[in-house]
């Protein structure tokens, strides 16, 4: 095993908690959320991948990197649902800002026509 397996998997579960965390104050509209949080949570997806797929081999070979994997898995089935529900807050989101422009986009027009009977 790569000695230093267990570190890199520790190190990117408290990476993934601190994602995690954001994305939650995102759900609570205490931060915003954007692409940038997308590309710094793919970030530690990408560093585990390699990891993830030797996932049954390594919980036989290296079983004290078990807790770690079971860790990043209980995050990563966390991250699903947040992604999943912040998914459908911004759609809801972007169905007002879509609903608000059509309303701006009638009065601009009502105003132009108003401006046309003076």
């Amino acid at each position: 095993m790569n000695p230093g397996l267990k570190e890199q998997i520790a190190r990117i579960n408290v990476q993934m908690a601190s994602l995690l965390e954001e994305a939650r104050k995102a759900l609570r509209g205490e931060r915003d959320f954007g692409v940038e949080d997308i590309h710094k949570i793919r970030q530690p997806l990408n560093a585990m991948d390699p990891i993830m797929r030797r996932f049954e081999e390594l919980r036989k070979t290296a079983p004290e990197v078990s807790t770690e994997l079971d860790l990043y898995k209980s995050h990563l089935a966390e991250l699903l649902t947040i992604i999943d529900r912040l998914r459908v807050m911004l759609l809801a989101r972007q169905a007002n800002l879509l609903a608000g422009r059509a309303q701006l986009d009638a009065a601009t027009h009502w105003f132009a026509a108003f401006q046309a009977t003076r």
